[in-house]
């Protein structure tokens, strides 16, 4: 694992998270009509397990403007489910994520702060998202609160001159920085790799994600190497403002719990006069893997660029 790891970091900081590319005709490099709108879309879940107060944020912030340069982001989800158990989790998590952009190449950094009470055992994974491991693990639910792991991303995006289809490829690793009194870390460092794909046709954006995630295995659990996907659409409803609709599914992190199958739905909108965006979301499970029910929103601000004209 460590040898896994040394290269996959090596391999985040030598390429790039997320970066929209302008289209642009193939003889005077201006935009194409295609892309008045909006500019591809990327999944909310960054291709991970479910949707996070750090993946949403940098989904919608890509839509609206490819000018800026450094994006700030704050969001906070609350979510709740029995996980097919005969007691409720609560799970409460907010991020602080921040981005780079220049040119193709994106890296982004996010800093999650969670609160878990349950009676199953869930750590904190890729992007601030909850991982399941092992349901009913104690006889009471137990509370672990306290500053999650660090993930460090990075990715590329290609886009024809010709064509309006975008492909993004990306990379991210969380590393362990909790602190072992949380109990909200496994203790090991985890990856993944995806790529997302979409293409804008006017407002309507579909787009598909699949990522490959690599977790590390703790003293008590091995826990399974798998994919991810999701796929949606995003429509514009206005210049500023844009709705997305999306399916998620993550393969089970151990074989002692079951696949998570949730849908996304979120609205998001420019503050007029700022440079922030504001965004509300929330996901519906489809599966015992999945939480029943989420909500959240986040506030993003854009550095560098041309929000607030």
């Amino acid at each position: 694992m460590k040898t896994r790891g040394t290269a996959f970091v090596t391999l985040i900081i030598a390429s790039g998270v997320a970066t929209p590319v302008f289209a642009q005709d193939q003889y005077g490099g201006s935009r194409q009509p295609i892309r008045e709108w909006t500019t591809a879309s990327v999944s909310p879940s960054s291709g991970t397990s479910t949707v996070s107060p750090s993946s949403v944020p940098r989904a919608m912030d890509r839509m609206e403007d490819p000018d800026t340069t450094i994006d700030l982001s704050l969001g906070t989800i609350y979510a709740g489910g029995k996980f097919g158990t005969a007691s409720s989790t609560t799970i409460w998590s907010s991020a602080l994520g921040a981005r780079l952009r220049t040119g193709n190449l994106t890296l982004s950094a996010s800093l999650p702060w969670m609160r878990i009470r349950s009676r199953s055992t869930i750590y904190t994974g890729i992007d601030s998202t909850p991982v399941l491991v092992a349901t009913d693990t104690a006889a009471t639910r137990r509370t672990a609160d306290g500053f999650g792991d660090v993930t460090l991303g990075a990715s590329y995006t290609f886009a024809s001159q010709t064509s309006p289809v975008e492909l993004e490829i990306s990379g991210r690793a969380k590393i362990n920085t909790a602190t072992q009194g949380s109990r909200l870390s496994s203790g090991e460092n985890d990856y993944a790799l995806g790529a997302d794909v979409s293409v804008p046709l006017g407002r309507l954006t579909p787009f598909a994600s699949v990522t490959y995630r690599m977790l590390g295995n703790t003293a008590s659990y091995r826990l399974r190497d798998g994919p991810a996907a999701s796929a949606g659409t995003s429509y514009a409803l206005g210049s500023t403002s844009f709705a997305l609709v999306s399916y998620h599914y993550a393969r089970a992190a151990t074989r002692l719990v079951t696949d998570s199958h949730e849908m996304f739905a979120g609205v998001s909108t420019h503050v007029p006069a700022t440079p922030m965006r504001l965004t509300g979301f929330g996901t519906i499970g489809l599966s015992r893997g999945a939480a029943a029910v989420s909500g959240g929103v986040a506030l993003s601000v854009g550095l560098g660029g041309r929000r607030g004209r």
